[in-house]
């Protein structure tokens, strides 16, 4: 990266410095790097001018923020005057392998999220399928959707309403539904890190192998995402679900790297722990992907 912003160097070692105000070369630069819309080169542009005259620190602070008032001006005018099909963001990933020889398996990992992020409402919705056939018999079949709306009520305090429907043959679970409503905090908020807490109560209806069960639980979930750098994503959502039957924590961790352009890939690992699972069955399953992701 320094052999990138060499000539940058070079021009303002040139440039004398000034003793007064920002000298028009500088102020040129320094605004044609923060508007270029690539944070790396605005940040390195203006760290060296910064250094390089010392006596314009003041007024090179006051125009990125000048700049960053005037984007977040823009951001909120266009979020205040979208609609409901305005403004979503996806991303599809899709895995798989297929072996033959003393054994045939097929497995198969599709997944579809939607995202939404506007002014007052935020929306979430993710769906997931994962099929494994071993010698033509079905050893895995787990399915999963999930939806929830939050209401931004502070900058970081939200009220939410998330529903979720699963099966999970290795869990010994036919289907599950679940309606949530509480509270949700946004402990930690950089431009490269997030941290949501969430906690409320849970109606939950849930067809075992061997028993149904239909209960109010209490729901506590966790979501971080760090952006490593801006090529390698890192998350990690984690539920619980504090109940009288089947308490339950769902885990989902994800690290994806971008391979070229919209494509990445994804390595993720899932957990899934029931305090009751049906007679036979154990507590804790686990599925380990490796999928392609295109975002849009």
């Amino acid at each position: 990266m320094q052999a990138r912003y060499l000539w940058i160097l070079g021009a303002l070692v040139a440039m004398p410095a000034a003793a007064e105000p920002m000298t028009p070369s500088v102020r040129a630069m320094v605004e044609k790097a923060v508007t270029s819309g690539d944070k790396a080169k605005a940040d390195a542009v203006v760290g060296i001018a910064k250094e390089m005259h010392p006596e314009s620190a003041k007024e090179i602070d006051e125009m990125v923020a000048a700049y960053a008032n005037e984007q977040e001006a823009a951001r909120q005018k266009k979020l205040e005057a979208a609609g409901f099909f305005d403004g979503w963001t996806g991303e599809g990933q899709l895995g798989g392998s297929f072996t033959t020889g003393n054994s045939t398996t097929k497995t198969v990992s599709v997944g579809l999220s939607l995202k939404k992020d506007g002014l007052r409402w935020r929306h979430n919705f993710n769906a997931l399928v994962d099929l494994q056939r071993n010698n033509g018999v079905t050893d895995q079949e787990r399915f999963a959707v999930n939806y929830q709306l939050d209401r931004k009520l502070t900058q970081r305090l939200y009220v939410f309403a998330a529903g979720g429907w699963e099966r999970n043959h290795s869990a010994g679970l036919r289907s599950r539904f679940t309606e949530s409503v509480g509270f949700g905090y946004r402990v930690v908020e950089t431009p490269t890190f997030t941290w949501d807490m969430e906690g409320g109560p849970t109606l939950r209806q849930a067809k075992f192998f061997d028993r149904d069960e239909n209960s109010l639980a209490f729901r506590a979930a966790s979501k971080l995402a760090w952006e490593i750098t801006p090529t390698l994503k890192f998350t990690q959502d984690t539920s619980g679900f504090i109940e009288s039957g089947s308490s339950s924590i769902l885990s989902a961790t994800a690290l994806t790297a971008q391979i070229y352009g919209k494509l990445s890939g994804r390595l993720g690992f899932d957990v899934q722990y029931e305090s009751d699972p049906p007679f036979g069955l154990k507590h804790l399953d686990t599925i380990t992907r490796l999928t392609l992701v295109y975002g849009f």
